[in-house]
């Protein structure tokens, strides 16, 4: 009993550590935070922080795939059985719009965490934990389902490389609801614009995955691909 008593207070500790790190993140930029504030606002002394995290930069990788794995799991819970995968896939769009509006500061701190990732002064295996969390993601992606399911009852339409697909979806969202979440909650009319712009953006990705939408029949590499009679210019997608 004594055993599991220590095991309860240190994930308790744990916890705690992670909950204060987020609200002093969300509040500023997690390069202004040090142990000792994540210490104050978690009621711990520095010794217990260092018994659960070796440096500050391992607790901002934990709070950011804590983060990136509370939205997925937000997304992946929209849609219900009955929906056929086109139904799905746009039920999820539509619930990351959503989730990004509730929490715009959480978008924000993944695009500081991108931006800044490369220069973190963090061991390499603390960068290899990350990197292989991101891998387990991105071999079972959570809008797999969806696109897998449409595939097979026909509302979306064949595509050859649906993973990479799903890349693409996961990477053009996210620089949308990005550049949403930097936008002034006091700025009424350009959060309205950024909304629509996101809702347009999920409208005309489930328009051309529709098969009856457009002539071509597959993606390429996971990028949509112009009809060649098209003569407006290619302005290329990333």
């Amino acid at each position: 009993m004594t055993e599991n008593w220590h095991q309860n207070l240190k994930n308790k500790n744990r916890e705690e550590l992670i909950a204060a790190a987020k609200e002093l993140f969300m509040k500023q930029s997690f390069l202004k935070v040090n142990v000792k504030d994540v210490c104050n606002v978690a009621g711990v002394s520095r010794v217990t922080f260092y018994k659960h995290f070796q440096s500050m930069n391992e607790l901002i990788f934990e709070v950011q795939m804590e983060i990136l794995e509370s939205m997925t799991e937000f997304v992946r819970r929209a849609p219900s059985a009955e929906m056929s995968g086109k139904e799905m896939l746009t039920s999820m769009l539509d619930a990351w719009i959503d989730y990004a509006w509730q929490h715009p500061e959480y978008i924000k701190f993944i695009l500081l965490f991108d931006l800044h990732y490369e220069a973190y002064d963090s061991n390499q295996e603390l960068k290899e934990q990350y990197k292989n969390f991101v891998s387990r993601g991105k071999e079972r992606h959570f809008l797999m389902d969806a696109l897998e399911a449409g595939f097979q009852d026909g509302s979306l339409k064949s595509d050859t490389e649906p993973l990479k697909t799903a890349h693409f979806i996961f990477t053009s969202m996210m620089g949308i609801l990005q550049k949403m979440s930097l936008t002034s909650r006091d700025d009424w009319n350009n959060e309205l614009d950024d909304i629509q712009i996101a809702n347009r953006f999920v409208g005309m990705l489930i328009q051309y995955l529709s098969p009856e939408s457009d002539k071509s029949p597959t993606f390429q590499a996971g990028v949509p691909c112009r009809n060649p009679k098209d003569s407006r210019s290619s302005d290329g997608v990333k």
